[in-house]
């Protein structure tokens, strides 16, 4: 019908191609603008996947820094509560007499049994007599040691394959230390402990350059590291406003390596960079990671302005899209790279390409004549049907939804007032749907609501409208029908519903139950359908309370059977 009113129209020029050209002019500015618009949407959805997966990275990352820094936290409060309630013990009497006798040697260590505890490695009265930042308090000495003795059982739980610290330590101004990696009983105990106590991050956590007292991070070089790179979180150990020493954890720049490598799913998402304050790289995602500086002074002052404005941001740099996200628990930033090469091999390169075809062969289609344009408003007028279909129907159970349904059962409750026929409302809801979802899956519950919906249909009368009108809830209206014949309608969709198996899972059959309320006009000559729907559902919910799977009419039941879900296995 419109493609003969488009005919006609096109009959009343000369020439109609110069409509059709018109027309064909048109499309393709609205399909170009469109083309665009796309384009547009597609950049949007591009940059928040890189901010979304940088955000999964620093999420993953945060989490794992937080257990750590939970466990130092842990371990200096049970080294504050070691320290203020000390346990003696035979074991720790002897340790604490062997430490009297070795305390002058140039290195000691106090064995414990080594299958529960770690030893205690330390250096002589000289050594620490010798350095400033040191102090063997005679009064606070063996206090000390002994809470050290009893850390030294717990510094043993610390996890390295669940961590990514590889080392826990305490070291001690008063010249001895703990390593969950303990060295021998040979001279590098003191050129391990001097190395401990000349660190960047033992000097930072004195009273002066940490009067916070909280974690601090260092990134510093270790010759100990494979890398030679180390990364360390450091906090300093106070008691009555005395400085004891410096509890630290060392994360290996190769465990962050191997687990921002873990995190890479897609080689064409990009490249993840930690970096730390002075934006020096520490790991990469990448399998070789060059030299050559990622970026340069201009970039790096670019990208620290950025970084000013929040706590993640992104940058176009020439070919690159560069993404960033401040991280909670730790002094640095993660910087993830995508080229421009990476992101035509990647996911939305992929969908760009075959955007532009599209827009190509869109605009090629345009050449064809207007009989494929009628042909075109004939699937509009399609669409327009499914769409309206839609409008008024639940997509799951295909009854009618709630607000078609109640214009429906007004206009029917209406209709009957005028006949004066009577007019029935059936209020329906089923047991235990909560308990189906929640052991089975809402996928399940699903299939449950479908399942009722077409008992409920393959019941009522032809002239009966059913809909749903909640999550479990369905309501019938029945014009016609008085009280007792709704009541029976009633029970024979209980029973219906009652008596019929679904499976639900494999290998495991579901018979569900449901409670009635039903009402009629008749009982108080009133068709208002909101209010005779008020009054079913209250009847409802007294089978409810009364046991279920029930048909409740004038206040009490006339039809009641077994309420309980029963579960057969196949």
């Amino acid at each position: 019908m419109i493609g003969n009113a488009f005919e006609r129209f096109l009959s009343r020029y000369k020439r109609p191609q110069w409509v059709v050209n018109l027309c064909f002019i048109v499309v393709f500015i609205f399909s170009t603008l469109l083309t665009w618009r796309e384009v547009a949407v597609l950049e949007s959805a591009y940059i928040s996947n890189q901010r979304n997966s940088l955000d999964n990275v620093a999420t993953a990352l945060d989490r794992q820094l937080q257990h750590s820094i939970d466990n130092l936290l842990f371990y200096r409060n049970t080294m504050h509560y070691a320290l203020q309630s000390p346990i003696s013990t035979d074991v720790s009497r002897k340790a604490l007499a062997d430490f009297a006798i070795q305390r002058t040697q140039p290195y000691w260590q106090l064995r414990l049994d080594l299958n529960r505890g770690m030893p205690i490695n330390g250096v002589s009265d000289e050594f620490v007599t010798h350095n400033s930042l040191l102090d063997r308090d005679k009064s606070l000495l063996y206090p000390e040691l002994g809470a050290a003795l009893e850390f030294s059982y717990i510094m043993q739980l610390a996890d390295g394959k669940r961590d990514l610290q590889r080392r826990m330590f305490y070291a001690s101004r008063a010249g001895f230390f703990l390593s969950s990696t303990p060295p021998e009983n040979d001279p590098g105990i003191v050129s391990l402990y001097y190395r401990l106590i000349d660190q960047p991050y033992f000097v930072a956590q004195s009273p002066e350059n940490n009067p916070d007292r909280g974690v601090q991070w260092t990134h510093t070089y270790n010759p100990g590291s494979r890398s030679g790179q180390i990364i360390t979180a450091a906090v300093p150990l106070d008691l009555n406003d005395r400085w004891y020493g410096v509890l630290a954890m060392d994360f290996p720049v190769n465990a962050m390596h191997q687990f921002l490598q873990s995190q890479s799913h897609d080689r064409y998402e990009g490249t993840v960079m930690l970096f730390d304050k002075t934006f020096t790289l520490i790991a990469s995602a990448a399998e070789h990671v060059s030299r050559a500086p990622v970026f340069d002074v201009k970039q790096q002052a670019e990208i620290a302005r950025s970084m000013e404005s929040g706590e993640a941001g992104e940058l176009r740099m020439d070919s690159r899209f560069v993404t960033w996200a401040k991280l909670m628990n730790f002094d640095g930033v993660l910087i993830k790279v995508h080229t421009l090469s990476e992101g035509v091999q990647g996911e939305f390169g992929r969908i760009s390409i075959v955007l532009t075809i599209l827009w190509l062969l869109f605009t090629l289609m345009l050449g064809i004549s207007w009989r494929v344009i009628r042909r075109l408003v004939s699937n509009m007028l399609t669409l327009q049907q499914t769409l309206s279909w839609r409008a008024n129907y639940d997509t799951l159970t295909r009854l009618y939804n709630r607000g078609a349904f109640f214009d429906i059962a007004r206009n029917l409750a209406q209709d009957c007032q005028r006949k004066e026929q009577p007019f029935s409302v059936i209020q329906m809801d089923l047991d235990f749907f909560k308990g189906i979802n929640d052991r089975y899956g809402h996928h399940a519950g699903d299939k449950v609501l479908s399942h009722a919906a077409a008992l409920l249909g393959s019941v009522i009368r032809e002239e009966d409208v059913a809909g749903r009108v909640g999550g479990e809830e369905f309501c019938v209206v029945l014009p016609g029908a008085n009280l007792a014949e709704a009541a029976s309608i009633a029970e024979r969709i209980r029973v219906r519903i009652n008596t019929k198996e679904l499976l639900l899972v494999a290998g495991q059959t579901i018979k569900i139950s449901a409670s009635f309320g039903v009402s009629c006009a008749h009982e108080r000559h009133d068709y208002d359908f909101e209010h005779l729907q008020s009054i079913a559902d209250g009847r409802l919910y007294k089978a409810k309370e009364n046991g279920r799977n029930q048909v409740y009419t004038r206040d009490r039941s006339v039809h009641q059977g077994n309420s309980a879900i029963s579960y057969k296995h196949c």
